[in-house]
């Protein structure tokens, strides 16, 4: 059984002690440590933090604004699992949750079963789920070829509604779709500093006169592939990320990362045939609503 616990906010100090923690908890759970880490550095959000009675980090929770949302993320030492730690965090983040106006939506980096348990015992039901696929770039490539006659041609401002429009057609039809407009889908794509256009491919037939498919490509990701329904099937998505790939190790990538829905295991197939594995998966639960 775990030792007792001290329990107090999270200090100004307490950044190694949470990348720690993070890395314990990535180590047997996945996901990704940077992006746990990344969301305890608000310094405007509610903390709380568990510490053995050597001062060790086992435990931590954050409450922190975003937008008009509480969004709730915690994490537990695998060593001190199962004797109520976790059930304790979840329950003081809800409490603390409603001090804030507007949804309360809580995010993981890696749910696990037990974890899906708690959350649903607190009345959290599962909106959002995807799974976090990683290639190691220092490997061979896999193969994979355009069909004939089919040409890539990159990101640029003479190109970017063309991307739009092989977006909007691939995703129209998929839970969820978020229906932006243009300039939202653009800026949401190539507004992050390390979006890269080179990377960020469009697949056209010039015979047939008419755009296939696309991925988009930042340091490290690629961020969407998608294929209009009516070529699927005939291996562009596969061709797309793998010419991606292969453009991110010349410019010095080792690795390269993708979400793909849980809702989609097509994709997932695909990614995992070109040598992809999940790494952890990430979802957002929210309160459930009275019918």
């Amino acid at each position: 059984m775990p030792a007792e616990l001290t329990w107090g906010p999270l200090g100004a100090a307490s950044a190694p002690d949470v990348a720690e923690l993070a890395e314990r908890c990535r180590a047997a759970d996945g996901g990704l440590t940077e992006v746990t880490i990344s969301r305890y550095a608000d310094s405007s959000a509610i903390t709380t933090a568990g510490r053995t009675a050597a001062g060790e980090l086992v435990a931590a929770a954050i409450v922190r604004r975003v937008g008009d949302r509480a969004m709730i993320t915690g994490m537990v030492d695998p060593a001190h699992r199962g004797a109520g730690v976790g059930s304790r965090l979840l329950d003081w983040a809800l409490s603390a949750a409603g001090t804030f106006t507007g949804d309360v939506v809580l995010e993981t980096e890696a749910v696990t079963p037990e974890a899906q348990r708690l959350f649903e015992s607190r009345g959290l039901r599962q909106v959002f789920a995807e799974d976090v696929m990683r290639i190691d770039l220092s490997a061979d490539l896999p193969t994979a070829s355009l069909p004939a006659g089919v040409e890539v041609i990159t990101w640029a401002p003479e190109t970017v509604a063309r991307f739009f429009a092989v977006h909007e057609a691939a995703f129209r039809e998929r839970p969820g779709f978020p229906g932006w407009p243009a300039e939202r889908w653009v800026a949401w794509t190539a507004g992050d500093d390390e979006f890269r256009p080179d990377w960020s491919l469009l697949a056209t037939d010039p015979g047939g006169g008419v755009d296939l498919g696309f991925v988009t490509c930042s340091v490290g990701w690629i961020v969407q592939v998608g294929v209009r329904p009516e070529a699927r099937g005939r291996g562009i998505a596969a061709a797309l990320v793998v010419e991606a790939l292969r453009r991110m190790r010349v410019d010095g990538a080792t690795a390269a990362l993708l979400d793909v829905n849980v809702n989609n295991p097509g994709a997932a197939r695909v990614y995992a045939r070109l040598g992809f594995s999940v790494v952890g998966r990430r979802a957002r639960f929210e309160p459930a609503r009275a019918s």
